[in-house]
């Protein structure tokens, strides 16, 4: 509350000064997947105010020129160019037709005049239409008081009218994807040449035991199991089945969305105050059994104009609560669990034994029913105020707008593992609780004016931060982070328009980065880019040819609010992954350097009789000493330690109204993008440091190599590169790690299409991915415990050669048995190179070709209102083709940033299904 006190003072000096009418920015936003998303928070940095999307990724958000817009967690960031009034936008949602004339004998004659009397008694009547006039709208009442004298009553100088809209979707989700496991072998091993069942009691893990179909039930009382204990068939009482462990149901989610407005008008169109009313409501269920989140919110806007001065002020409160997060691993624990536990024991039938400890196939295994039941209905919860203001006013090319914003998060997740649960037999509680304080001032002043065929365009923009972040866990202690920056951007702008043959602009700019968190301030932070534009070439009518280039420098800090405590699990291998709690957060975000971007920037545009457009851009984008987390010794700290450069080329294309005519329209675009990142310096001390994975298989800062290629075990190999095979027939896994992956696509693909009839809409949006590569942990695990549905087909396959030399050089021929039952089973195919296998043999390709949404949508006239009534039938995700044999290779490892291309026990992506009802009033 003292923070507001202190915007007093601020506020006073606001009313002396404004800019012209509130203008808003238009557009659909992509979530992390790039794809359009409903409910995706849209964020002006600037004035603070947040708007989320629609059904369909679009969103309207109050902006002005260069404001910055974040989103997806602020990995996502535009600069606003193209703002419009409200008004505008709205108008060019609505498909515009143009109206054929209408040419027949009876229509010719009626625009003949009749040549009768119109004011004779005769022809006199007592009517009036709703467009007689053009001030028919002025009318409020008209009376008939008695024969031919009427009462008119005008409409008041300033009125009330209210408007709105209101939203209801569904959505069906299900599982895409995951990897095959077999129904046929059942929890045991080889004992003494013989295919044995061990029970849960044995804690037994390998599901290397006999073929189910070979036994059946005793019938007597037996903890693990109603119908008790395997026996040989010939001794059983019925016959052994194979239970179904699956914990992906389908699932039905909803969300609700009013807003109201009311608006004071005077002279019939002129706005003199608005305020804005949203209330919101939604369940997002998870493909899981009884894990969801449910967002409630309520937005409110006020705006009007006084002495000249534009006033926008709002609140925002969000409430957010979710049964569980993944911020443990949790869902990836359950998943792995569902997929390892053997055919012969249910999950389903009891989480409980009855001492009240954890009834699972193992001690060392999780029940998935067990790791879900929990005491309290919610794990999660996150409470979001925020509060904005914004005064602006313009007089003679100049525009001032002040805009301030405070925002107060609170955020607790609850983490809980039960006693007897694998790893935490005594169990664990922690409450980790995170407050946000974020106040953001931003004071832009502007001035244009315009010289004969040139424009100028002068603009100074101070942007204050102050944000406090407290994060405290139950089990550690306190972190408090606090940073002020400060923004000093210097902005000229020149643009040539002699609507001719050629226009041409340019931008001019520096910025200054003040922080009391950086080592050292930058005060040298210039951009430069340009235009040229060519209008008619080869004498075609609206084609033009544009070339830009660009050059910009930025600084940048890590976002305090960001936790990294995730980087634990470099703490541990795979196969200890089960101890894995994160609880550490960073020491402190202070003495670092900035992370300094210099980009270059070149493209051209090509405009076809403003139907086709192709554009093609080259980027080059140096990264300086970026940061990275290390532990030093218990403590995870945050370090500069790399130099990368980021660049590719993208290409889109789009052709509109391909099909044209009164009713139907076909409009499609196709993008190309394609790229590279490569660490060019890496600290001393610092090569190859563990960035994302586990200690025995991660992605690393390698000097020389991709950001984030991936490194593991690997084959052994002489000279010509031929795989060595040892005494015993197997190839020999090397000591030692290398890359043996690089998850970066050759390049990615996108389409979108738009056939549009009448009143109805279809949109199909589809990508194909070609190259990368992704290593598949999850089904060498699943190899490993005899779980896979490769171990059941290929276990009884003898007098296998591998290809290979043996260690003289000389070519293997010694044949093997991939499960030789005389022998340990660690010494099987799976099981002999340990938990994850020898890494190099689980790397895939992670080429993939996914229609994203396909949308169907028809909009309908109800009474006076245009398009009121809207029905939208979507499904996402409806069609995936991948090279790879685990989930979407979109997926993240532990659904944690910049991990992608490892797999284990990476969450499946999911299908949706939905339709979504929308009026307007």
């Amino acid at each position: 509350m003292k923070k507001v006190y202190l915007l007093l003072p601020v506020f006073a000096v606001q009313f002396a000064f404004a800019q012209d009418s509130q203008r808003y920015y238009s557009g659909t936003f992509f979530n992390e997947k790039k794809k359009p998303q409903n409910f995706l928070k849209i964020f002006n940095k600037n004035s603070g105010v947040y708007e989320l999307t629609d059904e369909k990724g679009f969103a309207i958000i109050a902006a002005k020129e260069y404001d910055t817009l974040v989103w997806n967690s602020g990995k996502n960031i535009q600069v606003v160019h193209g703002v419009y009034e409200l008004k505008n936008i709205l108008e060019r949602q609505v498909n515009r037709e143009n109206v054929k004339d209408i040419n027949s004998k009876d229509y010719e004659n009626l625009l003949e005049k009749p040549e009768n009397d119109e004011f004779s008694i005769q022809n006199s009547y007592d009517s009036i239409r709703k467009n007689s006039d053009r001030h028919f709208s002025a009318i409020r009442k008209l009376k008939l008081k008695q024969d031919s004298l009427y009462k008119i009553k005008s409409q008041p100088k300033k009125y009330l009218v209210f408007n709105g809209s209101f939203s209801t979707s569904v959505d069906i989700k299900n599982r895409n994807r995951i990897p095959k496991t077999h129904n046929r072998y059942v929890q045991g091993r080889s004992e003494n040449g013989l295919l044995i069942w061990k029970g849960p009691d044995t804690n037994e893990m390998f599901s290397f035991g006999p073929d189910i179909s070979t036994l059946g039930f005793t019938g007597q009382a037996y903890e693990y199991d109603v119908n008790g204990e395997l026996v040989d068939l010939a001794e059983a009482v019925s016959p052994a089945k194979a239970y179904n462990n699956n914990i992906f149901k389908t699932t039905v989610g909803y969300s609700n969305q009013l807003n109201v407005n009311a608006i004071i008008k005077s002279g019939g169109y002129q706005e003199d105050a608005r305020l804005s009313f949203n209330l919101g409501q939604r369940k997002d269920q998870m493909y899981f059994i009884d894990q969801y989140d449910v967002t409630n919110s309520f937005k409110t806007k006020f705006s009007t104009k006084i002495l000249d001065f534009n006033i926008n002020a709002g609140f925002n409160y969000e409430e957010n609560k979710a049964t569980n997060t993944n911020r443990i691993g949790l869902f990836n624990r359950a998943y792995q669990n569902s997929l390892l536990t053997p055919i012969s024991f249910s999950n389903q039938q009891n989480a409980y034994l009855s001492n009240g400890l954890q009834r699972s196939y193992s001690l060392y295994a999780d029940n998935p029913e067990f790791l879900f039941d929990q005491k309290n209905k919610y794990n999660y919860y996150e409470n979001i105020r925020q509060f904005s203001f914004d005064l602006s006013k313009n007089w003679d090319g100049f525009k001032l707008n002040i805009s301030q914003a405070y925002d107060n998060q609170d955020i607790m997740n609850r983490d809980v593992y039960k006693p007897s649960t694998s790893g935490f037999i005594n169990g664990l509680y922690n409450k980790r609780d995170q407050k946000n304080e974020f106040y953001n001032s931003n004071i832009v002043l502007s001035y244009d004016w315009r010289d004969s065929e040139l424009k100028h365009g002068f603009s100074l923009n101070h942007i204050l931060n102050d944000r406090k972040v407290s994060v405290n866990h139950s089990l550690d202690r306190n972190y408090i982070y606090q940073r002020t920056s400060q923004d000093y951007i210097f902005n000229y702008n020149l643009d040539y328009e002699n609507y001719d043959d050629i226009e041409f602009g340019a931008n001019l700019g520096n910025s200054v980065y003040i922080s009391n968190t950086s080592r050292k301030n930058s005060y040298w932070l210039p951009k430069v880019n340009g235009y040229f534009t060519f209008k008619n070439i080869f004498g075609w009518n609206n084609s033009d040819f544009q070339l830009l280039g660009a050059y910009t420098q930025l600084s940048a800090e890590p976002e305090i609010a960001k936790s990294y405590s995730s980087y634990a699990t470099t703490q541990f291998s795979a196969q200890n992954s089960y101890q894995y709690f994160p609880l550490k957060e960073v020491e402190t975000f202070n003495n670092l350097s900035n992370i300094n971007i210099k980009e270059w920037k070149a493209s051209f545009k090509f405009l076809i009789n403003r139907k086709i457009n192709l554009t093609a851009e080259y980027f080059n984008r140096n990264i300086s000493d970026d940061i990275f987390p290390v532990f030093e010794g218990n403590n995870l700290v945050l370090k500069n330690l790399a130099d990368h450069t980021y660049k590719g080329f993208e290409a889109n294309f789009n052709y509109d109204n391909i099909i044209t005519n009164q009713n139907f329209k076909v409009s499609s675009k196709a993008s190309f993008f394609k790229y590279k990142d490569v660490v060019d310096r890496v600290n001393p001390g610092y090569n190859n440091l563990m960035i994302s994975g586990f200690n025995d298989i991660h992605k690393v800062l390698s000097e020389g190599q991709v950001l984030g290629a991936v490194t593991g075990s690997y084959y052994e190999r002489n000279a010509d590169g031929k795989v060595i095979i040892d005494d015993y027939g197997y190839p020999v896994k090397a000591s030692g790690m290398k890359i043996i992956a690089d998850p970066t696509p050759d390049f990615v693909v996108k389409f979108t299409h738009n056939f549009n009839y009448k009143m109805f809409a279809l949109d199909i949006n589809w990508e194909w991915k070609k190259g990368g590569q992704t290593w598949n942990g999850t089904q060498a695990v699943l190899d490993y415990y005899g779980r896979s549905q490769t171990s059941a087909d290929e276990r009884n396959i003898k007098n296998y050669v591998f290809e290979g030399v043996n260690y003289n050089g000389n070519v293997n021929q010694i044949p093997v048995d991939f499960y030789n039952t005389n022998q340990s089973v660690s010494e099987n195919r799976w099981a002999r190179y340990g938990f994850l296998g020898v890494a190099e043999n689980y790397v895939e390709k992670a080429d993939y070709i996914r229609i994203n949404d396909i949308s169907l949508s028809a909009y309908f006239d109800v009474g006076d209102f245009k398009r009121a009534l809207g029905i939208s039938f979507y499904v996402n995700n409806i069609f995936l083709w991948q090279a790879n044999n685990g989930v979407d290779s979109n997926q993240n490892f532990y659904d944690f940033d910049n991990s992608r291309g490892l797999d284990f026990f990476n969450l499946p992506s999911f299908k949706t299904f939905g339709c979504t009802v929308s009026f307007k009033f």
